[in-house]
């Protein structure tokens, strides 16, 4: 019964995923600003908040990045 009920929380914590492999992030979510609080941007920007928007080629101008984004979690 105990099984059971682990793989049904496991498959159902899935369902809230938002991105699955392969997908783009949608303009809204690289939009969003995060405070950089340590180190540089890649970018040289200097004005201490981070966005994916920044490093889309169509949106800043021309420059392109290849950004990998990896969440882990040990639970």
């Amino acid at each position: 019964m105990l099984n059971r009920f682990l793989v049904f929380i496991a498959l159902f914590s899935f369902s809230f995923a938002v991105y699955n492999v392969g997908q783009t992030v949608s303009i809204s979510d690289q939009q969003q600003n995060l405070t950089v609080c340590n180190g540089h941007e890649p970018n040289d920007d200097s004005d201490g908040n981070f966005s994916l928007y920044d490093y889309n080629g169509e949106y800043n101008g021309g420059a392109y990045y290849v950004t990998h984004i990896d969440m882990a979690a040990s639970w």
